[in-house]
């Protein structure tokens, strides 16, 4: 049989895809297809026997105390980081867009955090924030402040605060790099005629800036909703969840659940909800911002 032109063409990218699809297909596609049908057993992860209990886990988490905490912790973890993470990276991009100089050395050091291994991040900043001898009550001490010196991470009251903080000193650079990214593309031309009319930092930065920069708020918006949903090095290595579960997320109520109480088959629920939360929330968000672009 002769195969014209376009069908070898057809086989020849498929022979490229094929290596790509199949790893795809077994690292990604065949657990979370697996994760489905363990999600509905009573599996424990240690044998292989297992009861299929259909819906029982998912109607079990609508009741289950712990999950619902962690899914408040959760959602107002993801909000204050995404809110303080692009509050804090767009002003600091426009700062570092601007004429200042030494401003290419201070963009590498905003943005060498993000590069760095969430376990040093995490163990640096226990460091830092040990009630004795840490440096921030140091710090505090040494500043005549020494009534604010606290258990940071030993505090339920503070505890979810100090790992937003922790979070945000390492993610802002990498917002404001995508943020800068953006800032380079607007033309000059829009604020030279914005200085004609007379038009102050503030009104160019509502009329000019802040809508052209549309693309990054999507992006830096979405990326880091989807980071925080599903955090777990820097909370499992500073607190592992405590103190009293104040810091209790779905990444590390599903770690002990499947992998500290073998309750696999539970904690496999636990992680099929996370996903569909994930999608559902990026989905919104895409579809809202991506509007906000269209009519920009």
């Amino acid at each position: 049989m002769k195969w014209s032109l376009g069908k070898k063409e057809h086989l020849v990218w498929a022979a490229f895809i094929a290596p790509a699809f199949l790893i795809y297909t077994v690292i990604f596609l065949g657990p979370v297809i697996t994760s489905f049908y363990y999600s509905m057993t009573n599996w424990n992860g240690l044998y292989k026997t297992m009861d299929f209990v259909g819906l029982q886990n998912f109607t079990q988490l609508v009741s289950d105390d712990k999950f619902l905490r962690a899914l408040r912790n959760t959602f107002w973890f993801t909000l204050l980081v995404v809110i303080l993470q692009n509050g804090l990276a767009m002003p600091l991009a426009m700062a570092l867009d601007s004429k200042i100089k030494s401003k290419s050395v201070l963009r590498a050091a905003f943005f060498v955090p993000a590069i760095l291994s969430p376990l040093v991040v995490g163990y640096t900043w226990m460091y830092i924030y040990q009630p004795d001898g840490g440096l921030l009550n140091e710090l505090l001490a040494g500043l005549g402040l020494g009534s604010w010196q606290q258990s940071w991470l030993g505090d339920p009251a503070y505890a979810l605060y100090g790992i937003v903080a922790i979070v945000l000193w390492q993610f802002v650079g990498y917002s404001m790099v995508i943020f800068i990214a953006n800032l380079q593309t607007i033309p000059g031309d829009y604020y030279e005629a914005a200085d004609i009319d007379g038009a102050g930092g503030w009104r160019k930065f509502l009329s000019i800036t802040f809508p052209l920069m549309a693309p990054s708020i999507t992006i830096n918006v979405v990326l880091a909703s989807i980071g925080s949903l599903k955090a777990f090095d820097i909370i499992y290595v500073t607190t592992k969840g405590g103190p009293y579960y104040a810091t209790e997320t779905f990444t590390t109520l599903l770690y002990r659940t499947a992998f500290t109480e073998s309750s696999f088959g539970y904690g496999t629920a636990i992680g099929v909800v996370m996903f569909f939360i994930i999608l559902m929330i990026s989905f919104i968000q895409i579809v809202v911002l991506r509007r906000r672009e269209v009519g920009v």
